[in-house]
């Protein structure tokens, strides 16, 4: 995974994000408020229509059409999110990468590629956020964080020092993690679940959905991505 600083950002002219829902939608005026223009929405189920006065349209157009943009994946549920990345990277479509101009993300922050940070979130010393990771408004990453890839942080999560997060985990809304220690991080495991609110002051196995304060298992609960 290729990571890079703030100042190594690339953000192109023109931009074409994979989703025609909400978060597709949010990240077009984030994109748009910092100059960049979305030519498209893509949405393969529901073409043929205009989001917010831009069109959608079908992957195999978009793609002939403008294949020389920046490809984001605008989905909020992570296993969507990963099939169209795997999409996105096997049509070799340049891979755009957004952090926000009013997000605060240290020198010694590094994110990969496909990351969006949203306005106001904070990435602090020496974070990691992995490939596809999306941090939502004002969210807090304290020092000494890693994010696995495709990773969502829903608007007002913190996450405190050291902790590692695992691979298409789901932080929720306002919910907060207590911090580890060096050498011995916090860890959430890849796929778990934090639902919104949720207080995590404890190891998460991977896969475990967990929700309360402090936060707890509910094995028979649902998860409800958005």
């Amino acid at each position: 995974m290729a990571m890079q600083g703030r100042d190594e950002l690339r953000l192109g002219g023109e931009a074409v994000l994979y989703g025609a829902g909400g978060q597709a939608r949010e990240l077009r005026y984030e994109l748009e408020r910092e100059g960049a223009r979305v030519c498209a929405f893509v949405d393969d189920l529901a073409p043929g229509r205009v989001v917010d006065g831009v069109p959608v349209l079908a992957f195999a157009d978009a793609a002939a059409r403008f294949g020389g943009c920046d490809w984001f994946v605008a989905i909020g549920e992570i296993s969507v999110r990963q099939r169209l990345a795997d999409r996105l990277r096997a049509a070799g479509l340049p891979l755009g990468r957004f952090v926000s101009a009013t997000a605060h993300m240290l020198a010694s922050a590094r994110v990969g590629v496909g990351v969006q940070v949203f306005h106001g979130a904070v990435l602090s010393a020496a974070v990691r956020l992995g490939d596809f990771g999306l941090v939502n408004f004002g969210c807090v990453l304290s020092h000494d964080v890693e994010i696995g890839a495709f990773a969502t942080i829903c608007p007002g999560a913190h996450v405190a020092g050291h902790v590692r997060v695992g691979e298409g985990v789901w932080i929720g809304v306002g919910a907060s993690v207590r911090n580890g220690s060096p050498g011995r991080p916090l860890t959430i495991g890849d796929g778990a679940f934090i639902a919104a609110g949720a207080c995590v002051v404890g190891e998460v196995p991977a896969g475990a959905i967990m929700a309360g304060v402090p936060a707890r298992p509910f094995p028979s609960a649902q998860r409800e991505e958005q």
